[in-house]
């Protein structure tokens, strides 16, 4: 081996052994902690949205007047704020935020309806299932194709 990459060979494997010191069997613990379990996990630095499209027969995008996620079990507002130039986005594509990856706690799943109106009158209603892991949200059940 040249002298060159020992140093290299010599740091990957300290790196090595101290991940798998670092690690915890957790296989024969019963822990009710969602967090704890979430501990060692590794996620992806990417942030999640699920966005729901509303178009008509044709396919052509709908704009909504406005929009709300309400989670069903409390009835409270989970809309997520876009700024004025989103919403414009938002209208031209006929595509609208449900959740993303800041909208639930981790280890959690909810039904949320999402509610879109048009003259202040509710014009299109679809319930979701959503869920999250230790790093990101994820669709249970919904379709995100809604068609007006």
């Amino acid at each position: 081996m040249t002298s060159s990459l020992k140093p290299l060979v010599a740091v990957l494997l300290l790196i090595l052994t101290i991940a798998q010191i670092s690690c915890n069997d957790n296989d024969n613990e019963n822990d009710d902690d969602s967090n704890s379990d979430c501990e060692n996990t590794v996620c992806t630095l990417e942030f999640r949205n699920i966005i729901v499209s509303v178009k008509d027969q044709n396919q052509n995008p709908i704009a909504l007047d406005s929009f709300e996620v309400i989670n069903i079990q409390n009835g409270t507002d989970m809309t997520i704020p876009l700024s004025s130039s989103e919403l414009v986005s938002s209208k031209q594509q006929g595509q609208y935020p449900l959740v993303n990856d800041n909208s639930l706690g981790v280890n959690q799943e909810r039904q949320i309806r999402f509610k879109g109106f048009i003259n202040n009158q509710e014009a299109i209603s679809s319930t979701y299932t959503v869920s999250t892991d230790c790093c990101h949200i994820n669709l249970v059940s919904g379709d995100l194709n809604l068609t007006f």
